[in-house]
């Protein structure tokens, strides 16, 4: 568990020291002009609650219902391919998955830092914090990069793929690393905005990013004119190519962020280009800042722990969801599980921009020495998500079917599948206070709790649940499943109590 503050709650918290790390660094931080927030930042820390919940989340939900479209896309296309592409996409699915949780250790302790600066309006904080982030993104995504191209067979074999499975499956992870550097770098920098209380830019560029990867995988996969089809590999230069992108762009916005402008012309330009401005990248900023580093990894270690006992307890998972006892080869049960999982994608995606939201909330009113409010946003968001996921549970049980046949052409897939997806639908409140919750404990800097709590259920509930069901007692792909449903009730619960108990409001960053 986090160490809790030796201050009771009431007690007021003087803003964090701001962080120089030497004389010339002071200077840089002298060429800033003052930056004022407030237009920025009076919905966050004043004001109702219900409309600043909505403000913050409805951006980051448009990002990750792009997102969802992504990986519709490449299922679609994969899907008229064969089932050895969807196959394919969905072990590099998961593997970039790994990837980006273990890029946490960056994003998630960069938030909480930069929400908590941004709330004391600590600016010098936030900006040194979000160069510091940058550099551990492009270390983090080189050494992700490394990994994948080496262990890719490796990952293979463990799910049980041979043949044409299994070469495709390893090519197409191997082409989804080079990307990966891309991305931990757009996710650490879209995580400092958020973190400041900006999301509509992450989702001008994210979002931006999702067409460019859409337009590219038709064309690639497909061909278009001129250009061959490169089936499946295709789909996967595709996303290379707009991760970088992403990269490119979001980097090119907070480098050009006010440089030089001391002036200050700041003051007449959106709150969202201030925003930007505080956290401008300099290279000055970037050099190795041991006490800050700390400071990050102090709260994005366990968030990237919490994310590799969860990828481990999945990949546990489905290296039983492939030897469940099933009348369908292999290749078409796995097929439908990871169908399933991309029209999951539909509740876990917008319910995440809700935990986003409850984070900066959460994070900037504890800066600002508000932690009741803290925990009536948090709250908010729960209750608001958990109403966008009762609707999608609706859909998931009465329009299984038809979600099927959008993203397989085969009935056999459809068989398996759909009734995996109607029970899902019935643990879609309880996973929206989990994704929530996980969001509100991270912003304030707990991200201990949640990869405790996680380990247990994983070890306890959702691996024995969905062996039992799965194979000892025959269930086919819905049987399995129970131990993920399993998961998510008991997790939920779990992070709910520990929100309600509040020590997280003590917790110093």
């Amino acid at each position: 568990m986090p160490s809790p503050s030796t201050n009771p709650p009431s007690a007021p918290q003087a803003p964090a020291a701001s962080i120089v790390p030497d004389a010339e660094s002071s200077e840089c931080f002298a060429e800033f002009p003052p930056v004022s927030t407030e237009s920025a930042s009076s919905l966050l820390l004043g004001g109702p609650i219900r409309p600043a919940v909505f403000a913050l989340a409805l951006p980051v939900l448009g990002e990750q219902l792009l997102n969802a479209a992504v990986t519709w896309n490449d299922a679609l296309i994969a899907g008229r391919i064969s089932a050895e592409a969807t196959n394919a996409i969905g072990i590099a699915g998961y593997i970039s998955w790994l990837m980006t949780m273990l890029f946490w250790m960056a994003d998630t302790g960069a938030t909480a830092i930069v929400a908590r600066a941004t709330g004391a309006r600590n600016f010098n904080e936030a900006r040194h914090a979000t160069n510091q982030a940058f550099a551990l993104a492009v270390a983090m995504g080189m050494a992700g990069t490394l990994c994948v191209l080496s262990t890719a067979p490796g990952f293979a074999a463990l799910l049980n793929m041979h043949g044409a499975a299994n070469s495709i499956s390893v090519r197409f992870m191997r082409i989804d690393a080079l990307g990966l550097t891309g991305a931990a770098i757009s996710l650490a920098l879209a995580a400092c905005l958020r973190g400041a209380g900006d999301t509509r830019t992450p989702l001008v560029v994210l979002g931006g990013v999702n067409v460019i990867n859409i337009t590219l995988t038709w064309i690639l996969a497909l061909g278009w004119g001129p250009i061959p089809a490169f089936g499946v590999d295709g789909i996967a230069w595709g996303t290379v190519a707009a991760r970088w992108c992403g990269a490119i762009w979001m980097i090119a916005l907070l480098a050009r962020s006010g440089g030089g402008s001391a002036s200050g012309e700041y003051a007449a330009k959106t709150s969202r280009n201030v925003l930007r401005a505080a956290l401008q990248l300099r290279p000055s900023f970037m050099r190795p800042d041991s006490q800050l580093i700390r400071r990050i990894l102090k709260i994005g270690v366990p968030a990237a722990g919490d994310g590799l006992v969860t990828f481990s307890g999945h990949f546990v998972f489905m290296m039983i969801v492939t030897r469940v006892p099933s009348e369908f080869p292999v290749a078409v049960l796995y097929a439908a599980h990871i169908v399933g999982i991309r029209i999951e994608s539909l509740s876990y995606l917008p319910a995440n921009a809700y935990g986003v939201a409850a984070a900066a909330l959460v994070g900037q009113n504890l800066g600002a020495n508000q932690p009741d409010r803290a925990a009536l946003a948090a709250r908010e968001a729960a209750r608001q998500a958990a109403c966008l996921l009762a609707f999608n549970g609706l859909l998931f049980y009465f329009a299984a079917e038809p979600l099927f046949r959008i993203l397989s052409d085969d009935p056999r897939v459809w068989a398996c599948g759909v009734p995996a997806l109607r029970g899902l639908a019935c643990v879609q409140i309880p996973l929206a206070f989990l994704i929530v919750y996980v969001g509100a404990l991270r912003g304030a800097g707990d991200s201990r709790s949640p990869m405790l709590y996680t380990a247990l259920s994983m070890a306890l509930v959702r691996v024995p649940l969905a062996y039992l069901g799965g194979i000892v007692f025959r269930g086919g792909l819905l049987g399995a499943w129970l131990g993920m449903f399993g998961d998510i009730v008991s997790r939920a619960v779990l992070m709910s109590l520990r929100f309600r108990l509040g020590r997280w409001k003590r917790i110093q960053v």
